[in-house]
């Protein structure tokens, strides 16, 4: 079936490639971060990109596209004067206090490079003899690079509030409390992929017999965001030893400071289309020739028919009642705080488990990760997802496909039994077993 379903696929192509063209296209304008800040105001800069395109018209107007686009994006971000940021830290004492960054001046100049695979559905329509209306509208998925973050302030009051005491310490140089003037550094800072709308129009133009010049503007705006949230993080690391060497850590992944930070790159777009059309070849008459009448037909030798042998399809193997408790009915055991290793004990176990389930390839095992009400629901569910995890790595490296696996947290919702007293909590640190019956 796939060899006859690709023989197809290849017999369209060969017949439609006349509809197809691939473009290289070069564009500029405003392009990079924008940013929706209550204590600050981000800028974009003039940025651009190149790409490489491939577009299938399957009627004279409308077709679909797609390609690769690398681009250049830069804006600045600006706090506002006054502002002071805080943070928990602990200084070299092992004592924690409040963290208090108070810049004057402060501003970052970013860049990153970024790269997009579109999909656009294209329209077009003449309007003169030589020339088309278009229209392109869709959506991109971007992949961004690390941004470049240059910081920069005319003054940084680095202070800490040790709550426990109520002192306020701004002015100890030796351990990190004080003035810096005319501050700079550079840090990098890592963006999550984003999902854009993106619209394109213009004209184009016929060059010669398989050439295009598209000429138009374009539009692309992320619909999520490319900050990855860094709450507890300060514009600024602090540092025990010293006013020394004051590290940036950047602005985008703080919260507090940045609500959203969403694409937007808009501008003039120049394209240049190659058609893949083939050239009809001229049709050849064929030359009259006298029919020699003494030609006999060719025999046909009879063709034995093959019969076509039915193979018996293998009855289902059913989990028996036994095996599906030793799966299923004991939760696997992670006493310990933390602890999203497998141990000797769950080993013995998870090789009887596998040994059960190659035996049944017709079912999967959901597996679900668990954890005490100790630590923030985050870090719970991260940890949760972990234990998850080192059941399947270990059942996939006894030969059980990857594939029949699904893997699900709950961190410290659903216990298994109530957290208090303390003793109960080691109970509720635990992965527990579904198995799931092919339809």
């Amino acid at each position: 079936m796939k060899i006859k379903a690709t023989i197809a696929i290849l017999v369209l192509f060969s017949v439609t490639i006349k509809a197809q063209e691939i473009n290289f296209k070069i564009n500029g304008g405003p392009s990079g971060i924008l940013y929706d800040s209550n204590i600050g105001e981000g800028k974009l800069k003039f940025g651009g990109g190149i790409g490489v395109g491939y577009t299938y018209f399957f009627s004279n107007h409308w077709g679909i596209s797609t390609g690769v686009d690398v681009t250049y994006n830069q804006n600045s971000f600006e706090l506002n004067n006054g502002t002071t940021i805080s943070t928990y830290e602990v200084d070299d004492q092992t004592s924690a206090f409040e963290y208090r960054v108070t810049p004057t001046n402060y501003k970052e100049d970013q860049h990153f490079i970024g790269f997009a695979i579109p999909l656009l559905l294209q329209y077009r329509t003449s309007i003169a003899s030589q020339t088309q209306l278009y229209f392109g509208f869709g959506g991109k998925i971007m992949f961004p690079g690390k941004q470049t973050v240059k910081a920069s302030a005319s003054e940084l009051q680095l202070s800490g509030y040790y709550p426990d005491v109520n002192l306020l310490v701004d002015d100890l140089p030796s351990h990190g409390f004080g003035k810096v003037t005319n501050w700079q550094d550079k840090t990098t800072v890592s963006l999550d992929p984003a999902f854009m709308l993106s619209f394109e129009t213009g004209l184009t133009f016929k060059l010669a017999e398989k050439t295009k010049l598209y000429t138009g503007l374009y539009v692309d705006y992320g619909l999520t965001d490319l900050a990855k949230e860094t709450p507890n993080t300060n514009i600024v690391a602090y540092n025990p030893n010293g006013l020394d060497n004051i590290q940036a850590n950047g602005t985008i992944g703080n919260s507090r400071i940045v609500q959203e930070s969403r694409y937007l790159s808009a501008g003039i777009q120049l394209k240049l289309g190659f058609s893949l059309a083939k050239d009809k070849p001229e049709p050849v008459q064929a030359k009259d020739e006298p029919v020699t009448q003494t030609e006999t037909a060719p025999v046909q030798k009879e063709v034995p028919v093959q019969q076509k042998v039915v193979e018996a399809v293998p009855a289902k193997k059913e989990l028996t009642t036994e095996e599906r408790n030793y799966i299923e009915k004991e939760p696997l055991a992670f006493q310990e705080i933390g602890n999203t290793s497998v141990t000797p004990e769950l080993a013995s176990r998870l090789d009887e488990i596998a040994k059960i389930l190659r035996s049944n390839k017709d079912t999967d095992l959901n597996i679900t990760g668990y954890t005490c009400d100790i630590g923030t629901e985050q870090r719970n569910l991260e940890i949760g997802m972990k234990r998850a995890q080192a059941v399947a790595d270990y059942l996939q490296n006894k030969g059980i496909e990857s594939n029949r696996m699904h893997l699900f947290s709950q961190g410290e919702r659903e216990p298994l039994v109530p957290n208090t007293p303390a003793e109960n909590k080691p109970q509720n640190r635990r992965v527990s077993l579904t198995l799931i019956d092919a339809k």
